[in-house]
């Protein structure tokens, strides 16, 4: 079966990655295609994967994303359908969803997002197939149309990458950091659609950080983030880097969102999440036994915190996570069988 996998986001984009070669050495062939957004291309070529690259991020107005998204959807349709696609897998995904539909193909999403209602309502009522984590049992529900079916697995998206993951020091060097002694900050997805809260004070942190001897690491989403931290002094990589690969050696991470916090806690690195709602996916992580905190403190007090985590403690959860991620599923073997249910 030739599968069309779609990526918006770098997440997205290093699932698309990890779930070409899974489908690979399953005997499918692949079509892999990702909008011009962030990092999202530069990750999926991490895998060694070259992208079809297909439309452009709307930005933060309603107006812009529309537009973008009617682009996208016509120069998906000319390109899917001259590829003889069977089946897409993504993300809930507009575009691509309303593509796979008017041409016919079935549809298998993957999902941790039950608070992106308005992807969700967009793209879940055109699947055929819904995998998902345990953590997240029935929270879909109201998207999916009568016949669709749910697929839970043991674990989370991220499993799927930092299970195999090798770390090689390279965003170190690049930005002259030793290990354990640096913070990763990633601040929060203000422009996203589902986005409606105020931001969360992340330069602010930066600073009481900076205060406790620390240094830090800002990985933008935004033009303007990264000019807020370069005013500031602090360090921003100048591409794209391997975020996996900072977190793997910080002491400790924390995110305006969900994905990068539940990585690093994967790979065992304290890590810290700001979102304002509590994450479900990250609240399962937490309860593994991965260390993972929903914060809602003060930028000092977390700050505090983080300088007083003992270096041989984090070297210690490291072996804990290893050991405990050898025992999670990931999302993958649920996709494949999808695909031999429609036919694969």
């Amino acid at each position: 079966m030739k599968v069309w996998l779609d990526a918006l986001t770098p997440k997205q984009g290093r699932l698309a990655a990890c779930l070409h070669r899974s489908l690979r050495r399953a005997g499918h062939e692949t079509l892999v295609t990702c909008r011009e957004h962030e990092c999202t291309a530069s990750v999926v070529r991490l895998y060694g994967v070259e992208p079809v690259v297909v439309g452009r991020y709307g930005g933060e107005t309603k107006l812009g994303k529309l537009l973008a998204d009617a682009e996208r959807v016509r120069e998906l349709a000319e390109l899917v359908s001259a590829r003889g696609v069977r089946a897409l897998v993504s993300y809930p995904n507009p575009s691509a969803a309303r593509v796979a539909f008017g041409l016919g193909i079935p549809y298998v999403a993957l999902n941790d997002t039950p608070h992106a209602d308005a992807a969700n309502r967009l793209s879940l009522p055109l699947c055929a197939f819904l995998v998902a984590s345990e953590a997240l049992e029935g929270r879909f529900d109201r998207y999916l149309a009568p016949g669709a079916r749910v697929l839970y697995y043991r674990g989370v998206d991220e499993v799927l990458w930092v299970r195999g993951f090798e770390p090689t020091g390279s965003s170190l060097r690049e930005l002259g950091l030793e290990r354990k002694e640096y913070v990763v900050v990633r601040p929060e997805e203000y422009k996203a659609a589902y986005y409606s809260w105020e931001g969360w004070g992340w330069l602010e942190l930066c600073e009481e950080l900076r205060r406790r001897g620390l240094r830090v690491v800002v990985l933008p989403r935004y033009e303007e983030q990264r000019a807020a931290a370069e005013k500031a002094g602090f360090a921003v990589p100048r591409g794209c880097v391997d975020g996996l690969d900072l977190a793997y050696h910080a002491l400790a991470v924390v995110t305006g969102g969900g994905t990068m916090a539940r990585e690093a806690a994967l790979l065992g690195t304290p890590s810290y999440y700001t979102f304002p709602l509590e994450l479900e996916v990250s609240a399962y992580v937490e309860r593994l036994g991965f260390p993972l905190k929903r914060w809602s403190g003060s930028a000092g007090e977390l700050a505090e915190e983080i300088a007083s985590l003992e270096r041989s403690e984090v070297e210690e959860w490291a072996e804990k996570a290893r050991e405990r991620l050898a025992g999670l599923e990931a999302p993958d073997a649920k996709v494949l069988e999808a695909l031999r249910a429609l036919g694969g």
